[in-house]
């Protein structure tokens, strides 16, 4: 599967846990699976969470969007992976520093569900 880690290389030095899950993404079947399917079995492979998906159709030129939840020794981050129109490849951006709109509902549900169970993960 061709993805693109942070689209257009917008961040020279990428987070490890991004990385990972770019590099899980490349091994998974996105037309057998779907987004979603990828993006779940991409996330066991690295130990992350799935928040939440979303069809975009062409918004801020993305057609699905998937917030994750990834893990660390220095705790969670925050990632977003999205796919572009028409099929096209998946990139994955950190949420804190992306300009998708959406980066800023996946931060505030991740603190939501954090509120909510603070224990868990």
């Amino acid at each position: 599967m061709e993805t693109i880690a942070a689209k257009m290389n917008q961040s020279p030095a990428l987070p490890l846990e991004i990385v990972e899950l770019e590099l899980a993404l490349r091994h998974e079947n996105l037309l057998e699976k779907g987004l979603e399917g990828a993006v779940r079995q991409a996330l066991e492979r690295i130990d992350g969470k799935l928040l939440f998906h979303m069809r975009m159709d062409g918004v801020a030129d993305c057609d699905w969007v998937a917030a994750v939840e990834l893990y660390s020794d220095e705790g969670r981050r925050l990632a977003i992976v999205a796919q572009s129109p028409g099929g096209g490849p998946l990139w994955v951006e950190d949420a804190e520093t992306s300009e998708l709109p959406v980066a800023k509902i996946a931060r505030a549900y991740a603190d939501l569900m954090q509120q909510l169970d603070p224990a868990g993960r």
